[in-house]
């Protein structure tokens, strides 16, 4: 009996080894150029389009963190930062980094950061030392904090639910509405109730 079961055994595996090559063969037939075409059409991404997406995402935070905050300590660069970051994950903002800082920029005085519809240039980092060295530092911070946004590591300065911050020498209406969370430097970190 058992010599009959290891040679029954034996024989069923050499069937379904000889039948694994037609069961892959008949699931790639299924696979036609036209359905790689629409794939493409619809769903890919040429790599060279994902690192210029990348790329002006970064120069999006890098503009809004050198604009709302050169003049703050590393931390409060580090906040504004993470509250455009924790802005895109939510569902309640565009789920990109360009379009949450330039969110309403046609708009004049109703924008979401001040600097992205005052008419003026958003690019940094011309004339003096002092304004180079705080693009390059901008940039610095929006390289790394967008680099931690992909990798999915939070922020240990903010909560992720820290959404809006504010000047102190402001006091906006819509702050009552808030639960303030840190204070760093000039500005006041909210999240909501």
């Amino acid at each position: 009996m058992v010599r009959f079961l290891k040679q029954f055994g034996l024989a069923c595996a050499l069937v379904l080894l000889a039948a694994l090559p037609a069961a892959a063969q008949q699931q790639t037939t299924h696979l036609t150029p036209q359905l790689l075409a629409a794939y493409a059409k619809t769903k890919f991404t040429p790599t060279a389009d994902k690192l210029k997406n990348v790329q002006a995402e970064k120069d999006c935070l890098t503009k809004a963190v050198y604009h709302e905050a050169r003049g703050e300590p590393e931390a409060g660069q580090w906040a504004v930062a993470q509250v455009i970051l924790n802005r895109v994950k939510s569902r309640k903002y565009p789920n990109t980094v360009c379009g949450v800082v330039y969110q309403n920029a046609h708009k004049a005085n109703r924008c979401q950061f001040s600097f992205a519809c005052d008419g003026k240039s958003d690019s940094g980092g011309n004339g003096n030392r002092i304004v180079r060295v705080s693009w390059v530092k901008a940039g610095l911070i929006a390289n790394y904090a967008y680099k931690q946004y992909q990798q999915r590591k939070p922020s240990k300065i903010l909560p992720e639910t820290a959404l809006f911050y504010h000047a102190k020498r402001v006091q906006p209406k819509w702050a009552s509405a808030y639960q303030p969370v840190k204070q760093i430097g000039a500005h006041i970190f909210y999240t909501p109730l």
